[in-house]
């Protein structure tokens, strides 16, 4: 186990886990939490589908509609220094996000490939 997990843990005031505990919580978390963005995406674009057929009645028998979006994102730090962003896609007319993607310039399971298989080949490309 981590010292920093240790510690993280101290001051939190919780018993320190397993690392091989705290990953399978983690992992049920993310999965919870993909079914959760799922969820308000879906009651949102159903807000906005609602909001543009009550705007034009035409569009009720539309399976897709053209909406009017904004696109807006940002990274963790300044600069181009950082690793973590996000992009946020909103409607105009209900001002509701209607999708958003993280974006990461880091990717764990790309550093352990390389390392094990080498860049420069075509398993690492794939």
């Amino acid at each position: 186990m981590s010292h920093g997990f240790r510690n993280f843990s101290m001051i939190l005031g919780i018993p320190a886990m397993d690392s091989r505990t705290f990953s399978n919580f983690f992992s049920d978390l993310v999965i919870k939490i993909k079914d959760f963005k799922k969820q308000v995406l879906d009651l949102s674009r159903d807000v906005v589908r609602g909001k543009y057929i009550d705007y034009d009645f035409s569009f009720k028998n539309e399976e897709e509609i053209d909406v009017c979006v904004s696109y807006d994102g940002t990274w963790q730090k300044q600069g181009h220094i950082s690793l973590h962003g996000i992009g946020i896609i909103i409607d105009i007319l209900t001002g509701l996000v209607i999708d958003f993607e993280v974006l990461n310039k880091y990717c764990q399971d790309c550093v352990n490939s390389e390392g094990m298989i080498g860049k420069n080949t075509p398993e690492f490309r794939i």
